[in-house]
């Protein structure tokens, strides 16, 4: 039987379509140059095309290893319609019962999110090896299924470290971090050798667990097995022994790496601000060969917790004058801090580059911006940025009843002032803007006033004074 002729022609139509395919990559966090990886081609759609456009003479190997190809590359540029037109095919063509096959199948039907359609090639396949169940691991656990990722791993045999590592992934990245290091003691215990995925995921469950001892015994580990070289390991050391205050151990083990990135240098910056040794960060910030957002955060932020405002701000011209700009983080600290020290002026130029950036569509930013003005005894300024801003918010509402009460209002003159938010608004009004959660988190003022303007007034009245 000739399985090429089995091909279906109406899949022909998608040789047209490819060239719109682009791949779905998330961004990641590097400061080396983007290396295309020798596993993948150059054009995956390329596989694509030769699948369907290829010769009908192909030898069945030949032709095998154009689905797997061509699956992977579904997977690459996830694509789950070309992959389940592959499926089909390969179904028709009797392939199905092919191990590599149903590896690339799974793999295909797992990165592209359709995990229910994985576990079922998975369950239909007679025969299982340590690839299948990898496949599937990694599945369950990209996508939060952790209970079934956790059954499938107590049941597979011969477990190597991409089973332990892939566990042990999944449970530190949801702050399962006592199971991650249950399985890691279980790795060690069954004479499987970690890789320095396996170690810097176990490093980062130690840092919220353990101490500096423990720190200790992860980087002899590491040194070891001779993964201390991987940046990625040296570099979450380095953040353990922040975490833990040994910051000449994070010191000494920074100054030993041969190449650190700016995630390094960002680590270790953030780990002299942190224990509030702002100058020895500064003179750290200096050395840092090319700075990001986050290292101007970082001393910045280090700057704004001992209160030394007018060197944040210095630093922020700085930022500024180098083309960068703040994030959301920043400009919440900044201004938060603006009210704790009544800084009035220098909150209000805070809020004109939120405004600039459009960082005050954030609800939290325009609560934090509304307790700024409240806390400077500018009530009218957070009456304002209210009544702009939406009105379904509780911590907007807490902040301003909270900045109305500083004025050492009595009840009634704070209903007065609530009332007047509340001018043009009628019963129907009022509650479609407050849902039952955001009601729940209130304050007593403003539950009161919500009760009494949601039902003590007709459905079509306008909220006005008590």
């Amino acid at each position: 039987m000739n399985i090429v002729a089995l091909r279906p022609k109406s899949l022909l139509r998608f040789s047209t379509s490819f060239s719109s395919i682009r791949p779905q990559i998330p961004k990641w966090v590097s400061t080396e140059t983007t290396k295309t990886s020798p596993l993948l081609p150059l054009h995956p759609e390329d596989h694509l095309r030769a699948l369907f456009n290829g010769r009908n003479d192909r030898k069945p190997l030949d032709y095998e290893l154009a689905i797997v190809s061509a699956l992977k590359s579904c997977s690459t540029l996830l694509v789950v319609s070309q992959g389940q037109q592959i499926h089909s095919l390969v179904f028709k063509s009797g392939l199905d019962s092919n191990i590599f096959i149903g590896n690339s199948l799974i793999n295909m039907y797992a990165k592209c999110g359709f995990i229910n359609d994985a576990q079922s090639i998975f369950d239909s396949c007679s025969v299982l090896d340590s690839v299948s169940c990898n496949i599937m691991l990694a599945g369950h656990v990209k996508f939060g299924c952790l209970d079934d990722a956790r059954r499938l791993f107590d049941i597979i045999p011969h477990k190597g470290c991409i089973s332990y590592t892939t566990m042990i992934m999944g449970l530190a990245q949801n702050s399962f971090w006592g199971e991650a290091i249950k399985v890691f003691k279980d790795m060690r215990f069954e004479d499987v050798i970690p890789n320095e995925v396996t170690m810097s995921s176990v490093i980062s469950a130690y840092s919220h667990l353990g101490g500096v001892w423990d720190c200790r015994m992860l980087h002899a580990l590491a040194n070891k097995l001779g993964l201390q070289v991987f940046v990625l390991v040296s570099t979450n050391l380095v953040h353990m022994y922040c975490v833990c205050l040994s910051l000449h151990d994070a010191r000494s083990l920074f100054d030993e790496m041969p190449e650190p990135n700016i995630v390094s240098w960002n680590v270790m910056l953030n780990g002299y601000s942190k224990a509030g040794f702002v100058d020895l960060a500064r003179d750290f910030f200096k050395r840092i060969p090319t700075r990001d957002v986050v290292s101007w955060g970082t001393i910045i932020d280090g700057y704004v917790q001992l209160g030394r405002l007018a060197e944040a701000f210095t630093m922020l011209r700085a930022m500024l004058s180098t083309g960068l700009g703040p994030n959301e983080v920043m400009i919440v600290n900044m201004i938060s801090v603006c009210g704790q020290s009544m800084a009035f002026g220098e909150g209000q130029l805070f809020h004109g580059i939120t405004v600039k950036t459009g960082f005050d569509c954030y609800n939290f930013v325009q609560a934090t911006i509304i307790h700024f003005y409240a806390a400077c005894q500018r009530v009218d300024f957070a009456r304002l940025q209210f009544e702009i801003g939406r009105k379904d918010h509780a911590p907007s509402w807490n902040a301003l009843i909270a900045g109305l009460r500083a004025e050492h209002m009595g009840t009634r003159k704070l209903d007065n002032e609530l009332q007047r938010v509340w001018q043009g608004w009628n019963r129907r009004t009022v509650e479609v803007e407050f849902s039952s959660p955001v009601f729940m988190q209130m304050q007593g003022d403003g539950k009161r006033l919500f009760r009494e303007a949601s039902y003590s007034k007709p459905e079509n009245d306008k909220v006005t004074g008590v």
